[in-house]
């Protein structure tokens, strides 16, 4: 039987603890605090390949454990983003192939119904496409503060990386994205973060794509609107809302959504695969499939432009 660990006992590590469980794994949730990489790596290589690691950790510490967990044998789910330097992506893509193919990147987003219904939709060449995402952050959970998080950190935090699920998602619909410019903007207690971040992407038949995202939204949004020569599509995941226009004619279709019913439902592919099964999901963010959208967010990160502060209440 397959075993399964969790690094990382926060909000997102014990999600994926608790969703592992429920799909009747056998799991171990490990606070990093407490981590012994010599113990666990020896630990791991006894499991003979038979095992799997969804590594929960900060962005900026995983990469000696995700070496070390793949030379151990284990299948990984690496939490989005998967790395935000070029080294990193480079020793990712460099692990063996094998390895690649057991294991996804944490875009449970694809696993939303109304994305995996745009994406099963004939909507023709993109003429022009715009995303955008933000939320207050001082809402986030309870018990937590910006100003003490990995988020306010300069090395790894900021908004592009924290929401880069709408890069992911701009990437499945628009497709062979690439990027032209990306301006963001700071707070005056954490210069070197990025609070507001505005994308800009052509595609290969030179489409415009934007892809905004903030921390300051004072309510969720979490929308697109796709353009072709025959139509238009709008969505809003909050509100659960498709809306197609073509002609004269105007559809709007509701789909309802769970969030951790997207978790489980990647959780479930990452079984899986790491078990050598076929995944129910045509467009499981298996790594060996994501490499350009990652490298494309990376890129962005180090990329931005500070073109000025936002004023905001940073908690």
């Amino acid at each position: 039987m397959m075993k399964y660990f969790v690094i990382g006992a926060g909000s997102i590590g014990k999600r994926h603890a608790q969703n592992l469980a429920f799909l009747g794994a056998d799991v171990t949730i490990i606070a990093f605090r407490d981590f012994d990489m010599a113990n666990f790596i020896s630990q791991l290589s006894s499991y003979n390949q038979n095992c799997a690691v969804v590594i929960a950790t900060p962005t900026n510490i995983r990469m000696p454990l995700i070496s070390q967990c793949a030379r151990a044998g284990a299948a990984l789910y690496i939490e989005k983003p998967l790395a935000y330097q070029s080294q990193d992506m480079d020793a990712i893509y460099n692990l063996p192939n094998a390895t690649l193919k057991r294991s996804v990147a944490g875009f449970m987003m694809r696993y939303h119904p109304i994305i995996k219904k745009l994406l099963a939709h004939d909507m023709g060449d993109i003429d022009r496409a715009s995303f955008a995402v933000g939320h207050d952050v001082n809402q986030w959970r309870d018990d937590w503060q910006f100003s003490k998080s990995y988020a306010a950190n300069p090395d790894g935090g900021g908004v592009l990386l924290d929401l880069c699920h709408e890069i992911d998602i701009a990437d499945l619909l628009c497709g062979g994205l690439t990027l032209k410019k990306v301006r963001s903007h700071s707070h005056v207690d954490f210069p070197e973060v990025d609070i507001e971040s505005k994308l800009e992407f052509v595609t290969n038949n030179q489409a415009n794509v934007s892809v905004a995202m903030d921390y300051v939204a004072p309510q969720l949004v979490r929308r697109g609107s796709l353009s072709t020569k025959t139509g238009h599509i709008d969505y809003d995941l909050t509100a659960n809302e498709i809306h197609y226009r073509q002609s004269q004619q105007s559809h709007r279709e509701t789909i309802a959504s769970e969030r951790n019913e997207m978790f489980l439902d990647l959780m479930q592919d990452f079984m899986c695969l790491a078990e050598g099964r076929a995944p129910l999901n045509l467009h499981v963010p298996r790594l060996d499939k994501v490499e350009n959208v990652c490298r494309l967010i990376a890129d962005a990160w180090q990329k931005r432009e500070f073109i000025g502060t936002t004023e905001a209440l940073l908690k």
